[in-house]
């Protein structure tokens, strides 16, 4: 019996621990690769984040600099189209947000489920991946 066990279940054992072992390194990996490409995925959002409100501001400096040139007779007028001026730079800003969020929202979703379905091996509800992507999002645009 000692024997046996010696010569037919311990190397048994052991390989199986070893590849078990080259599985889980593996989907660490794996899981490493995905959080790169999930970071550089981030960092392009952010840029095209960047991008919008630094749009938004050369509009709004644009604005100022047209009202300081205008003669005192016109300065109410000009309040009030400054004033319409920001707030369509500011619906701007938020439409560039938006459009960032939904560019990126997707492939962040894919990324997800995909990194998931690797590392434990499920394929999770896409409602549940769409819904903590979002509130994610929600979270680094605060």
């Amino acid at each position: 019996m000692f024997l046996f066990m010696w010569r037919v279940g311990l190397p048994r054992i052991s390989a199986t621990l070893e590849s078990r072992q080259r599985k889980i390194s593996d989907d660490l990996t794996k899981a490493k690769e995905l959080a790169v490409e999930a970071d550089e995925v981030l960092k392009a959002y952010e840029v095209k984040l960047s991008e919008a409100r630094s749009n938004a501001q050369e509009e709004i400096h644009r604005a100022t600099a047209l009202a300081a040139a205008d003669n005192e007779k016109r300065n109410n007028d000009l309040g009030e189209k400054l004033s319409a001026n920001a707030l369509a730079a500011r619906e701007r800003i938020d439409q560039e947000t938006k459009a960032a969020t939904e560019n990126i929202t997707p492939v962040a979703e894919e990324i997800a489920q995909k990194a998931v379905e690797q590392l434990i091996e499920v394929t999770p509800n896409i409602d549940d991946v769409k819904l903590a992507v979002s509130e994610s999002l929600k979270e680094r645009t605060a």
